[in-house]
């Protein structure tokens, strides 16, 4: 049968008269709003999550048809068409919409099966010529469909053919059980009918079963060694358990093949995406254009456009890449990968994270993934770091496969698989991921901040040599500060709850100027407590605040000569000596401040704008900028991070501490 894309008629809207939730009317209505100002992605989002509010309501299942249309996204097209026809059987719209996903999605069989259906139901329709036409088309080309697939031109072959692209559209929709249903029925006719075996194995990555995944895929490889979905399963099942130098062998074989397949183009360079082979990529996306006959329509085309975008940018070829998403997203409008991969690569280069291939669900099964969940749900919120380990060494007992894909998970995932890596190697400090983590934070891939907090982890684990590390940071190499203290977060200090109301009560005073009530509420905690460094350092930021700078500075002098340890003290004097171009003086004040083990997140800012400030002073500013990427990856949301990246960026002096101490409504 031809490969050819075929042209049709969208299906007019067809609404129910019933009455709908006021909700739902209220959401179908925005999602109409989104539609026509041609806004088809959110217009999508809005109508899926419907779909699942109000499962089976013909409203909703029509407006989500015609938008998978326009999106040409044609599998979820094809699943809310069936939907669709379910709930309202006599609809001829949906009966011939759904004929006709069928063929556009290479189910050939179930699509001449379905425009039977059709004529019978509907033979007086005004498009039954037109389907009489496609019919006889179809029925012609059934002899060479068999052939194809290895069976009988009879009925036993009719039964096979029809069960294995059943096979295909479940395997589409997560219905696994339904898939080894008639994978094992058709197998109990033919053991080596190898789409069926392909199916299984991929059900059976589906469902957890990495080992059984092989198996089923290797099975096939015995007597059909050029298989190429066979290949391309093997790869991904090899990669996902962690086994990328066993894949590359089978993504050898993978690009000789010449065997005929269904979206062969696109099983390949998943395959060798997989296992980073980028120009392989690329010469699979050549050989797919110059046979645009046999390149499945839709998402098929997008994904591979996508995987072409990829390897591109891998090899340096940004203009490349670009232009493949774009194309990715002319084949599928609301294909999600390029959307997402061309919206960060408008980032900074520093704040980057493409490009990734696959999302998360390619590396970790269903089931994995759902593991994943619960342990996020029971241990993310929790602010009890015991908890959290305990939680995430059980994940990695149950989904043991984690260790070894976390290579893979961190050069190749998005931030949020990244993100997760990096997260089980802080929480288990397990050997494995600790060495990845290190690999990933002397790479090329990612955020900076994220291989910075990667690195920070491996350097406390003891795994980076002390000092200065070489690090890729804002698009070049650069020798980047490490320190191995730990941060905490627990409060510090220690009060009476009258007298910390007091101060809090002071603190907010001051970040509204009000400079009297916050002197008052300092000098009756002070009253009480009248050595607390950090009452007399509020005390000290009151008059900073005012411009009473030498009243300022004659408290801090108290209190490091009281305290030496208190850090803010010393941070402030040292912020003191730097604006006076005292340059050795702060240092010898904030040096002793790298020998610590032990920071409180406060303290930690305190030092990080500190050494800010003083290595800007000292004309360093790579040395300024090691500093501002060690804050950054540690506490991203610090807004007075606004502050020092114009001046760590933009070559001018510190202009006074307002808005410095006035960036965040902490207490020291």
């Amino acid at each position: 049968m031809s490969r050819k894309k075929r042209k049709k008629k969208r299906p007019p809207a067809r609404k129910t008269r019933s009455a709908p939730p006021r909700y739902m009317l209220e959401r179908l209505a925005e999602a109409e709003q989104l539609t026509k100002k041609k806004r088809l992605p959110e217009a999508r989002d809005l109508l899926e999550d419907l779909n699942r509010r109000y499962p089976r309501r013909a409203e909703v299942l029509t407006d989500l048809v015609n938008v998978y249309y326009d999106l040409h996204d044609l599998l979820n097209y094809q699943y809310a068409c069936e939907q669709l026809l379910q709930v309202t059987p006599d609809n001829d719209d949906a009966a011939l919409g759904l004929a006709g996903a069928y063929l556009s999605n290479f189910h050939p069989i179930l699509a001449l099966r379905a425009f039977r259906h059709f004529l019978q139901r509907w033979p007086d329709h005004e498009r039954a010529v037109q389907v009489r036409g496609t019919v006889a088309k179809l029925e012609g080309e059934l002899p060479d469909l068999f052939a194809e697939l290895g069976v009988s031109d009879d009925e036993t072959g009719w039964r096979i053919a029809i069960q294995h692209e059943e096979m295909q559209v479940y395997l589409a929709q997560g219905q696994f059980q339904q898939v080894r249903r008639l994978a094992e029925a058709i197998l109990k006719h033919d053991p080596q009918f190898a789409p069926a075996l392909n199916n299984i194995s991929l059900s059976h990555w589906a469902d957890g079963r990495l080992n059984k995944a092989l198996e089923a895929a290797q099975k096939v490889l015995e007597f059909e060694p050029a298989n190429v979905h066979a290949l391309s399963n093997v790869i991904h099942f090899l990669c996902a358990g962690g086994r990328r130098d066993e894949a590359a062998a089978y993504a050898e074989r993978l690009k000789v093949s010449t065997e005929p397949a269904w979206d062969r183009w696109l099983k390949k360079a998943e395959g060798l995406s997989f296992v980073g082979d980028a120009e392989g990529v690329l010469d699979v996306f050549r050989q797919a254009e110059r046979a645009q006959d046999e390149v499945a329509p839709g998402q098929s085309s997008a994904f591979l456009a996508h995987l072409a975008a990829v390897a591109a940018l891998r090899l340096g070829r940004e203009d490349k890449a670009r232009s493949y998403w774009k194309q990715a997203l002319k084949h599928q409008p609301g294909f999600k990968l390029a959307r997402e991969n061309l919206a960060d690569l408008r980032h900074p280069v520093g704040e980057r994270n493409v490009p990734w291939p696959f999302p998360l669900t390619h590396w970790l099964s269903p089931k994995a993934l759902k593991d994943l969940g619960q342990f996020a749900e029971s241990a993310v919120p929790s602010t009890d770091e015991g908890k959290m380990e305990n939680a995430a060494r059980r994940f990695l007992r149950k989904h043991p496969a984690i260790v070894g894909v976390a290579p893979s998970l961190l050069e190749y995932g998005n931030d949020r698989t990244r993100e997760l890596a990096v997260m089980l190697a802080e929480l288990t400090r397990a050997p494995e991921l600790l060495e990845a983590l290190k690999s990933f934070a002397l790479s090329q891939c990612g955020r900076d901040a994220l291989r910075h907090k990667a690195a920070q982890i491996v350097n406390q684990a003891g795994l980076l040599p002390s000092g200065t590390t070489r690090m890729w940071m804002s698009g070049e190499w650069r020798e980047i500060l490490l320190l191995g203290f730990e941060i905490y977060g627990e409060p510090d200090e220690k009060h009476s709850p009258r007298v910390q109301e007091w101060a809090q009560e002071a603190m907010d005073a001051l970040f509204v100027e009000d400079w009297p009530r916050a002197e008052r509420l300092l000098d009756q905690a002070l009253a009480v407590e009248p050595d607390a460094p950090d009452l007399l350092n509020n005390r000290a930021l009151s008059y900073i605040l005012q411009g009473r700078a030498e009243e300022a500075e004659a408290i801090l002098r108290q209190i490091h000569e009281r305290n030496p340890d208190y850090l803010f003290a010393r941070v402030g004097l040292a912020q003191r000596h730097v604006e006076r171009g005292e340059l050795e003086a702060a240092r010898e004040l904030l040096e002793p401040l790298l020998h610590r083990k032990r920071l409180h997140f406060s303290e930690f800012d305190g030092m990080c704008g500190g050494f800010v400030q003083l290595t800007l002073a000292e004309g360093d500013r790579d040395a300024a900028r090691s500093w501002f990427g060690l804050w950054e990856s540690a506490d991203p949301d610090n807004p007075k991070l606004d502050v020092f990246r114009l001046q760590v960026h933009n070559p001018f002096q510190f202009s006074g501490l307002r808005n410095r101490l006035l960036g965040r409504r902490r207490r020291p």
